[in-house]
């Protein structure tokens, strides 16, 4: 019996760690997913988290697969999660789509998830994408109220809606990986694929306040046989940002060296291994800390009491007009809607909640606590 004792204190201070298959509820949708957590995880450890989106037609079991993440994650000590979309596909709001669901709400969804069940950092939220997946990182910068430290894409783009929308509450780095012959997405632009790859770049660089005439580097052209090879170009001074594109000249709709023709077509470089420069790109992006100019907008409203038994009391300093409430629970389920500054938790069990606070074009979110 004390043995038994022993290994269950340890179960509960260090936690588990591996490959898991999960759900939560978003939406009226059970939404699923696969995560792996390193082997030296613990709860007292507060990682970054990188979510990986698949492509149309794939699963997250299928790109965890494909890309091998979880061995990157297991050797640079960070979770990584893989979801599954609806249709499987993601509603990155591009000309084509089968799919519907919040997907932003969904992923964002998510990242609480992690934050508050596996005590992933909030400041190292990064995101990564093949084809769909990719459209879904672009459509997150751009319209997802919380802060990503970093985006990377592979064969993904700007679809024309998001391109015309994009408004970023929070500035991230942005690494996109696209080849010239893709015959998917065109690197050139395209009715049915969205904007040109470099329209999508001009975005960026316009938000972050880049250069404009970006550094060319000539990658490493290792294999001739695959009728491709790699530059990069990366624009300066962006602040705390960075902007890189990898232009594959006769690339295909591929991973860079996966030799995997699931879910791709045209021809695959083989000069570099995708996620493993993906990571090295996203690895020290962190987001703003509580104490930049952009935390501060964050700071102009203030919840009391916090935790609370009962009812909590929105205050946003210099604004008067209608102010918006929402209440979700951590697997992301709406609990409750209103439009007065006040919100009774009465009727609700003791926990952490989700408060979603939305006043002129601002959007927040915030953990509330009923004690």
């Amino acid at each position: 019996m004390k043995g038994l004792c022993s290994i269950i204190l340890l179960i509960v201070a260090f936690g588990s760690f591996g490959q898991v298959n999960s759900s939560i509820q978003h939406d009226g949708l059970t939404r699923d997913f696969v995560y792996y957590t390193p082997s030296n995880w613990n709860a007292n450890q507060q990682l970054p988290l990188l979510i990986v989106l698949h492509g149309l037609t794939q699963t997250g079991n299928g790109i965890m697969n494909i890309t091998d993440f979880n061995t990157i994650a297991e050797d640079n000590n960070f979770i990584v999660c893989y979801p599954d979309g609806i249709n499987n596909s993601f509603n990155a709001n591009m000309n084509v789509t089968v799919s519907t669901a919040d997907d932003l709400g969904f992923i964002e969804s998510l990242f609480s998830y992690f934050e508050q069940n596996m005590n992933s950092d909030p400041l190292k939220r990064y995101l990564t994408g093949f084809s769909t997946g990719g459209f879904m990182c672009h459509k997150l910068a751009c319209e997802s109220s919380l802060c990503f430290a970093a985006i990377a894409t592979v064969s993904g783009n700007m679809s024309d809606t998001v391109h015309t929308n994009c408004s970023p509450t929070n500035l991230t780095s942005v690494l996109h990986i696209h080849g010239t012959a893709d015959p998917v997405v065109s690197y050139f632009g395209s009715p049915t694929s969205g904007v040109p790859v470099d329209t999508t770049i001009e975005k960026w660089r316009n938000y972050l306040g880049c250069n404009i005439t970006p550094t060319i580097t000539a990658m490493p052209d290792n294999n001739i046989f695959d009728l491709s090879y790699p530059e990069r170009y990366t624009h300066s001074s962006c602040g705390d940002y960075s902007l890189e594109l990898i232009k594959i000249t006769g690339g295909g709709h591929q991973w860079p060296g996966i030799p995997t023709l699931v879910g791709g077509l045209g021809n695959i470089n083989m000069d570099f291994y995708s996620p493993q420069i993906i990571w090295e790109f996203l690895e020290n992006k962190s987001c703003p800390s509580s104490s930049s100019v952009k935390e501060d907008l964050f700071s102009r409203i203030n919840v009391y009491p916090n935790p609370t038994p009962d009812q909590i009391t929105i205050d946003i300093k210099g604004y008067v007009g209608l102010v918006n409430l929402e209440l979700y629970d951590l697997q992301g389920r709406l609990l409750k809607i209103t439009a007065d500054i006040a919100l009774s938790l009465s009727e609700f069990s003791k926990g952490i909640y989700i408060l979603k606070v939305s006043y002129g074009e601002i959007k927040e979110k915030i953990r509330v606590v009923r004690k």
